[in-house]
């Protein structure tokens, strides 16, 4: 699993957040949170899982394919973030433009 370099968030940027941030790296559990990921799959745009989700062996054996772009506490508060994401990275004619 990597962390993408800017990481969007509804949670305020705290030491706490930093501590989350940082187990997400070490691949260990963090409390129950949502997520905001690149496609694992070639299908999609965006994805949103609950962290401890990606911690199952299935996506284990995924994980060098998992990127996570968001961090939120709440499903409502990650689809904001794909909202958020999205509008940062669309082109004047509506088409998706990543860095």
């Amino acid at each position: 699993m990597k962390l993408a370099d800017n990481i969007y968030t509804d949670i305020e940027k705290n030491r706490r957040f930093e501590k989350k941030l940082e187990r997400i790296a070490k691949g260990k559990s963090a409390g129950p949170f949502f997520v905001v990921t690149l496609p694992v799959y070639s299908h999609g745009i965006l994805e949103i899982y609950e962290y401890n989700e990606l911690l199952q062996n299935f996506y284990r054996t995924l994980d060098d394919r998992i990127v996570i772009l968001g961090v939120s506490d709440s499903r409502a508060g990650a689809r904001q973030l794909v909202c958020d994401i999205l509008e940062d990275h669309l082109d004047p004619e509506g088409r998706l433009v990543w860095p």
